[in-house]
Protein backbone atom coordinates (compact mmCIF):
# COMPACT_ATOMS: atom_id res chain seq x y z
CA UNK A 1 0.00 0.00 0.00
CA UNK A 2 2.70 2.61 0.52
CA UNK A 3 4.37 1.94 -2.54
CA UNK A 4 1.08 2.35 -4.44
CA UNK A 5 0.63 5.43 -2.56
CA UNK A 6 3.85 6.64 -3.81
CA UNK A 7 3.21 6.21 -7.32
CA UNK A 8 0.17 8.06 -6.71
CA UNK A 9 1.86 11.03 -5.21
CA UNK A 10 4.89 11.24 -8.07
CA UNK A 11 1.96 11.11 -10.96
CA UNK A 12 -0.28 13.59 -9.06
CA UNK A 13 1.97 16.16 -7.76
CA UNK A 14 3.63 18.57 -10.27
CA UNK A 15 6.68 20.26 -10.07
CA UNK A 16 5.70 24.05 -9.42
CA UNK A 17 6.65 26.33 -12.43
CA UNK A 18 9.14 28.29 -10.42
CA UNK A 19 11.06 24.95 -9.99
CA UNK A 20 10.64 24.06 -13.99
CA UNK A 21 12.13 27.78 -15.12
CA UNK A 22 15.24 26.93 -12.82
CA UNK A 23 15.59 23.63 -14.40
CA UNK A 24 15.18 24.94 -17.87
CA UNK A 25 17.43 27.93 -17.43
CA UNK A 26 21.05 28.35 -17.28
CA UNK A 27 21.69 27.02 -13.86
CA UNK A 28 20.47 24.09 -15.06
CA UNK A 29 23.79 22.27 -14.25
CA UNK A 30 23.51 23.46 -10.46
CA UNK A 31 20.52 21.83 -9.74
CA UNK A 32 20.88 19.41 -6.50
CA UNK A 33 24.49 20.29 -6.74
CA UNK A 34 26.12 19.13 -3.37
CA UNK A 35 28.95 21.20 -4.12
CA UNK A 36 27.07 24.58 -4.58
CA UNK A 37 25.33 23.76 -1.45
CA UNK A 38 28.23 23.36 0.80
CA UNK A 39 30.48 25.55 -0.75
CA UNK A 40 28.77 28.47 -1.51
CA UNK A 41 28.53 30.51 2.05
CA UNK A 42 25.26 31.28 1.72
CA UNK A 43 24.14 28.02 2.05
CA UNK A 44 26.95 26.62 3.62
CA UNK A 45 26.31 27.52 7.19
CA UNK A 46 22.33 26.55 6.33
CA UNK A 47 23.15 23.40 6.13
CA UNK A 48 25.37 22.57 8.32
CA UNK A 49 23.34 24.48 10.98
CA UNK A 50 20.50 22.14 9.88
CA UNK A 51 22.07 19.16 10.02
CA UNK A 52 23.00 20.16 13.69
CA UNK A 53 19.09 20.81 14.27
CA UNK A 54 18.45 17.73 13.15
CA UNK A 55 21.04 15.69 14.88
CA UNK A 56 20.01 17.11 18.45
CA UNK A 57 16.14 15.50 17.57
CA UNK A 58 17.42 12.51 15.96
CA UNK A 59 19.76 11.51 19.11
CA UNK A 60 17.27 12.73 21.86
CA UNK A 61 14.42 10.59 20.11
CA UNK A 62 16.09 7.61 20.94
CA UNK A 63 18.53 8.34 23.89
CA UNK A 64 15.38 10.71 25.55
CA UNK A 65 11.48 10.35 24.18
CA UNK A 66 12.07 6.41 23.66
CA UNK A 67 13.58 6.03 27.05
CA UNK A 68 10.42 7.36 28.60
CA UNK A 69 9.32 3.75 28.41
CA UNK A 70 12.39 2.02 30.41
CA UNK A 71 11.93 4.57 32.99
CA UNK A 72 8.39 3.67 33.45
CA UNK A 73 8.97 -0.17 33.60
CA UNK A 74 11.61 0.50 36.11
CA UNK A 75 10.08 2.60 38.58
CA UNK A 76 7.42 0.04 38.16
CA UNK A 77 9.63 -2.59 38.77
CA UNK A 78 11.41 -0.52 41.80
CA UNK A 79 7.84 -0.26 43.33
CA UNK A 80 7.52 -4.12 43.62
CA UNK A 81 5.09 -4.85 40.76
CA UNK A 82 6.40 -7.84 38.13
CA UNK A 83 8.42 -7.74 35.14
CA UNK A 84 5.89 -8.52 32.76
CA UNK A 85 3.37 -6.46 34.27
CA UNK A 86 6.02 -3.81 34.34
CA UNK A 87 6.76 -3.71 30.98
CA UNK A 88 3.07 -4.30 29.76
CA UNK A 89 2.49 -1.27 31.75
CA UNK A 90 5.33 0.69 30.18
CA UNK A 91 4.51 -0.43 26.83
CA UNK A 92 0.52 1.09 27.58
CA UNK A 93 2.52 4.54 28.48
CA UNK A 94 5.14 4.68 25.95
CA UNK A 95 2.80 3.37 22.81
CA UNK A 96 -0.75 5.54 23.75
CA UNK A 97 -0.41 7.85 26.38
CA UNK A 98 2.94 9.25 25.22
CA UNK A 99 2.02 8.95 21.35
CA UNK A 100 -0.67 10.71 21.49
CA UNK A 101 0.45 13.95 23.12
CA UNK A 102 3.43 13.49 21.10
CA UNK A 103 1.15 13.38 18.03
CA UNK A 104 -0.65 16.71 19.38
CA UNK A 105 2.60 18.00 19.40
CA UNK A 106 3.83 17.25 15.72
CA UNK A 107 -0.12 18.23 14.85
CA UNK A 108 0.59 22.11 16.72
CA UNK A 109 3.71 22.62 15.36
CA UNK A 110 3.27 24.06 12.19
CA UNK A 111 0.34 25.98 13.19
CA UNK A 112 2.94 27.75 15.88
CA UNK A 113 5.79 27.95 13.69
CA UNK A 114 2.70 29.74 11.42
CA UNK A 115 1.86 32.13 14.47
CA UNK A 116 5.19 32.52 16.29
CA UNK A 117 7.81 32.15 13.62
CA UNK A 118 9.95 29.31 13.39
CA UNK A 119 12.96 30.26 15.50
CA UNK A 120 10.82 30.94 18.15
CA UNK A 121 8.71 27.62 18.37
CA UNK A 122 11.77 25.71 17.85
CA UNK A 123 13.32 27.65 20.79
CA UNK A 124 10.83 26.99 22.66
CA UNK A 125 10.12 23.55 22.06
CA UNK A 126 13.90 22.81 23.27
CA UNK A 127 13.54 24.93 26.47
CA UNK A 128 10.51 22.93 27.45
CA UNK A 129 11.86 20.00 26.84
CA UNK A 130 14.94 20.71 29.02
CA UNK A 131 12.40 21.42 31.88
CA UNK A 132 9.83 18.62 30.96
CA UNK A 133 12.47 15.80 31.10
CA UNK A 134 13.72 16.33 34.91
CA UNK A 135 10.43 16.70 36.06
CA UNK A 136 9.26 13.42 34.50
CA UNK A 137 12.55 11.48 35.93
CA UNK A 138 12.01 12.80 39.31
CA UNK A 139 8.76 14.13 40.24
CA UNK A 140 6.06 11.36 39.50
CA UNK A 141 5.72 9.23 42.31
CA UNK A 142 2.92 6.90 40.91
CA UNK A 143 2.16 5.35 38.06
CA UNK A 144 -0.88 7.14 37.37
CA UNK A 145 1.22 10.91 37.85
CA UNK A 146 3.58 9.31 35.09
CA UNK A 147 0.46 8.84 32.94
CA UNK A 148 -0.17 12.68 33.50
CA UNK A 149 2.99 14.00 32.59
CA UNK A 150 3.73 11.85 30.01
CA UNK A 151 1.45 13.41 27.11
CA UNK A 152 3.46 16.85 27.55
CA UNK A 153 6.84 14.68 27.75
CA UNK A 154 5.82 13.63 24.27
CA UNK A 155 4.73 16.98 22.93
CA UNK A 156 7.94 18.56 23.58
CA UNK A 157 10.33 16.03 22.59
CA UNK A 158 8.57 14.33 19.81
CA UNK A 159 6.80 17.55 18.46
CA UNK A 160 10.12 19.33 16.93
CA UNK A 161 10.78 16.49 14.45
CA UNK A 162 7.50 18.53 12.48
CA UNK A 163 9.36 21.31 12.36
CA UNK A 164 12.18 20.19 9.62
CA UNK A 165 10.04 19.60 7.03
CA UNK A 166 8.56 22.79 7.75
CA UNK A 167 12.35 25.15 7.99
CA UNK A 168 14.33 23.23 6.29
CA UNK A 169 13.11 23.75 2.93
CA UNK A 170 12.92 27.28 3.43
CA UNK A 171 16.50 27.60 4.10
CA UNK A 172 17.83 27.25 0.62
CA UNK A 173 17.12 28.13 -3.28
CA UNK A 174 14.57 26.41 -5.70
CA UNK A 175 17.68 24.23 -7.31
CA UNK A 176 18.90 23.01 -4.00
CA UNK A 177 15.96 22.91 -1.86
CA UNK A 178 15.30 18.98 -2.15
CA UNK A 179 19.15 18.53 -1.73
CA UNK A 180 19.68 20.96 1.43
CA UNK A 181 16.76 19.17 2.76
CA UNK A 182 17.79 15.73 2.60
CA UNK A 183 21.50 16.48 3.70
CA UNK A 184 20.03 18.41 7.07
CA UNK A 185 17.90 14.98 7.45
CA UNK A 186 20.08 12.69 6.67
CA UNK A 187 23.30 14.65 7.47
CA UNK A 188 21.88 14.55 11.26
CA UNK A 189 20.95 11.08 11.48
CA UNK A 190 24.92 10.50 11.11
CA UNK A 191 26.00 13.02 13.42
CA UNK A 192 23.28 11.56 15.82
CA UNK A 193 25.06 8.13 15.82
CA UNK A 194 27.80 8.85 19.04
CA UNK A 195 24.67 10.05 20.91
CA UNK A 196 23.41 6.27 20.47
CA UNK A 197 26.67 4.72 21.25
CA UNK A 198 27.21 7.10 24.35
CA UNK A 199 23.72 7.23 26.16
CA UNK A 200 23.48 3.27 26.56
CA UNK A 201 26.74 3.52 28.79
CA UNK A 202 25.12 6.87 30.33
CA UNK A 203 21.58 5.28 31.23
CA UNK A 204 23.40 2.04 32.76
CA UNK A 205 23.92 3.46 36.39
CA UNK A 206 21.28 5.19 36.74
CA UNK A 207 18.78 5.70 34.34
CA UNK A 208 16.59 9.18 35.26
CA UNK A 209 20.26 10.29 35.82
CA UNK A 210 21.33 9.45 32.61
CA UNK A 211 18.12 10.60 30.15
CA UNK A 212 18.41 13.52 32.08
CA UNK A 213 21.86 14.69 31.10
CA UNK A 214 21.27 13.91 27.46
CA UNK A 215 18.17 16.19 27.52
CA UNK A 216 21.07 18.82 27.84
CA UNK A 217 21.55 18.03 24.23
CA UNK A 218 18.24 20.18 23.82
CA UNK A 219 20.84 23.17 24.70
CA UNK A 220 22.61 22.77 21.45
CA UNK A 221 19.93 23.20 19.31
CA UNK A 222 18.69 26.47 20.62
CA UNK A 223 22.34 27.80 20.31
CA UNK A 224 22.01 26.45 16.61
CA UNK A 225 18.71 27.88 16.00
CA UNK A 226 20.40 31.39 17.13
CA UNK A 227 22.53 31.13 14.45
CA UNK A 228 20.10 30.60 11.58
CA UNK A 229 17.59 33.22 9.92
CA UNK A 230 13.91 33.54 10.29
CA UNK A 231 11.98 32.57 7.58
CA UNK A 232 8.35 33.36 8.40
CA UNK A 233 6.72 35.96 6.24
CA UNK A 234 10.08 36.15 3.98
CA UNK A 235 10.07 35.13 0.36
CA UNK A 236 12.08 31.67 -0.53
CA UNK A 237 15.45 32.31 -1.56
CA UNK A 238 16.98 32.35 -4.66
Amino acid sequence: MPALLILWVRSSVKETDQWQKRKDSDVADKMGSFQDLLLNKRWMGRAIGGVLLAAVGLGTFWSVTVASQDLVRERLIGQGISSEQAASSAKFAYGLIQALGGGIGLVAFGPLCSRLGRKTTFIAFHVLSMIIVPITCYVPQTYAQLLCILPLYGFFTLGIHAGYAVYFPELFPTHLRATGTSFCFNGGRLVAVPVLLYSGGLKTADLAWGITMLSWLFALGIIVMLFLPETKGKELPE
